[in-house]
Parts: C-alpha cells; structure tokens; sequence
C-alpha cells in the first residue's frame, strides 16, 4: 500500500472515531450542537476523554413553580412534557380535556440544553418560563393549577427524573419533538417508551 492511501486510511480512521464518539457520548447526553461534531472530528481518539466527561453531566432542575395539589390525592398525578412544538401542545390539551376533574397533581416540565452557557442561560429561562406560564395560563378549569419545572439535560432522562421526583401515574409526552434537536437526539418518545416504568401516553387525541 502506498503512503498516501496509509495517509488516507489513517485520516478516515481519525475522524470516524471522533464523529462516532460525539455522537454516542455527546449528543445522546443531550448536548446537540453541530460544534460537537466539528470537535470530534478534529480531536479524533482524543476526543474520548473530554465525551465521556461531557456525556455523564446529570439533570438539573434551573426554576420551579411547585403548585401543591389541592384535591384529595385520589386522582392521577401526571407529568406533561413541553417543548413548544404543535405535537407537545395538542398531548397538553388532549390530556387536559381527559383528565378534567379527575387529576389531583399536574407537572409541566420542558428541558433546556445543557450547552448553554454564560448570557444564554438566563434568555433560554425566560422563553422557557414564558413558554410554560402561556401553556399552565390556557388550561380548562377543574385541572389543579400546575407546577411548572424546567430542567437541564437530556430530555429523556429529564422527564424521567421529574416523574420520578413527583412520582406520577402518568407521563405523557408529543409523539414528535421540536426540530433538528429531537433529529440529533433521536426520537425522545421512543426512548421514553422503553425505558419509562410508568404508564406513557405518546402522541395526542385528534384536536377539537
């Protein structure tokens, strides 16, 4: 084989294991900038290390709004996750119709990406808040006013933990996520479907 075809190799190699190494430690740990990529490529094998530090970073709860539940405790206790995206919002309302005086805890929890840093975190608080205030304000009456949460992390793990947390009866989320950061991550419902040991509701009733 000839020097440049080891040259070659070598290079495809390099970057193959970056690429591979972002994808699997990085963005599956909810980090989904495309700048993850480029870093992997460029790093190669010495990406590893800084991946698999990046890829352990945990949930963390950035604002909540606990609401606690005035019913009797008899009723479901649901978590509904929230990403601004028309398939999130017609779960909301569907469940919402549903469960009208029959619930007895409501959570509304949307994720933000653990990439944020510096001036962004507070802006992406704020939309998020102001994202959940919209939805928590549209409610129907005889639905217990919500805690609102907004985590930081990956969305799958995120939305489990706050089930978890509340230990609710039921998580419901939108079948299809919000742009290219539900693409990069995969689809957040499937993910949730096998690996949620509480009953799920994917997708929504038909809007009316």
């Amino acid at each position: 084989m000839t020097p440049w075809w080891w040259v070659l190799l070598v290079a495809v190699f390099w970057l193959a294991i970056g690429l591979l190494t972002a994808a699997w430690f990085v963005i599956r740990a909810g980090h989904p900038h495309l700048l993850w990529y480029v870093v992997g490529g460029l790093l190669g094998p010495l990406f590893i290390p800084i991946a698999v530090e990046r890829g352990r970073a945990g949930t963390a709860v950035v604002d909540m709004v606990h609401r606690p539940s005035t019913g009797k405790g008899t009723g479901l206790r649901v978590a509904v996750g929230v990403d601004g995206s028309a398939e999130s919002d017609r779960a909301l309302r569907a469940i919402a119709r549903a469960l009208s005086r029959t619930a007895s805890e409501l959570v509304l929890v949307t994720v933000t990406s653990p990439d944020s840093v510096g001036e962004d975190v507070p802006t992406e608080q704020r939309e998020a808040r102001r994202m959940l205030d919209q939805r928590s304000d549209a409610l129907p009456a005889g639905l217990p006013r919500p805690t609102i949460e907004i985590v930081r992390g990956h969305p799958v793990d995120a939305l489990l933990a706050v089930a978890e947390a509340h230990d609710v009866d039921l998580l419901v989320v939108g079948r299809h996520g919000h742009g290219v950061r539900d693409r990069l991550l995969g689809s957040v419902a499937e993910e949730l479907a096998r690996r949620s040991s509480r009953a799920l509701l994917l997708g929504s009733l038909p809007d009316r």
